[in-house]
């Protein structure tokens, strides 16, 4: 087995579209014994319908800094942004992320080019799929590519094998060169209904090979909606393994703290 960071730097709690609250996160990454947890509820753009009440956000701030108090697990502070197009425009604003330690982005549901608005061509998807990945590896607000290419529920042509693997070495070049890292999700299987987990592991495997190939970093995140998700990152860890990442192939973490 490999050695992975001891951490969970992706959890929703019930500020977004999570169903427990912040304690009950921290409580379950200490009951888990990790070394650190972040709280990384969605930002939508302001003025959206759901998860995107700024003046919450600078509360939900303020509760991360009182468990940061009397947690022994690290508790960092992170939104999960959403990019809007290709071009990368994301649903937060520089003002909306003071404060904010770790800045996920996520292909969603907002996402045009990807998720609305597709154009026919399959090599057009493919394209712009590459694209908004870039694009975000080169927006320095972005620490943290959140489950790259989870496209698998957005009706489109395009499959992971179908990824060139120049294309996603280029992008762990780009990824290298700014210092945002890839993460490793462990809720990407349920993006991709179309194939067994085990399936998908293997092919996410041959995706992530090639980023590293370029240089850059990885995360490991669970997606959790609950407590007892918290810490669930088996099937990241196998896509790591099969990957053939090492103790080098992580991003430092602790680097991008302490800067707001």
């Amino acid at each position: 087995m490999i050695r992975v960071p001891n951490s969970d730097l992706h959890t929703h709690t019930d500020y977004s579209d999570g169903r427990g609250n912040l304690t009950e996160n921290v409580r379950a990454a200490e009951a888990a014994g990790l070394d650190a947890i972040a709280i990384a509820d969605h930002l939508m753009p302001a003025g959206y319908e759901k998860h995107a009440d700024r003046d919450a956000l600078v509360a939900r701030a303020a509760e991360v800094r009182q468990a940061q108090c009397w947690a022994d697990t690290r508790v960092i502070m992170a939104v999960e942004a959403t990019v809007l197009d290709p071009q990368g425009t994301l649903s937060a604003e520089p003002a909306d992320l003071e404060g904010v330690e770790l800045t996920l982005v996520d292909v969603s549901w907002l996402t045009a080019g990807l998720a609305h608005s597709v154009p026919a061509s399959r090599q057009t998807q493919v394209a712009n799929a590459l694209q908004v990945y870039l694009q975000l590896a080169l927006e320095a607000a972005v620490d943290v590519l959140a489950h790259p290419f989870t496209l698998g529920r957005f009706g489109l042509d395009i499959t992971l094998e179908d990824l060139p693997r120049a294309g996603l070495v280029e992008l762990g070049h780009a990824l290298a060169e700014t210092g945002t890292a890839f993460e490793i999700n462990n809720g990407v299987w349920w993006w991709w209904p179309q194939c067994y987990p085990r399936q998908l592991a293997d092919e996410y495997a041959a995706v992530v090979a090639a980023v590293a190939e370029g240089g850059a970093k990885f995360t490991l995140g669970s997606d959790a909606h609950c407590n007892t998700g918290v810490g669930n990152l088996g099937w990241a860890k196998r896509v790591a393994e099969a990957a053939g990442l090492g103790e080098g192939s992580w991003a430092d973490v602790e680097g991008w703290l302490g800067r707001t």
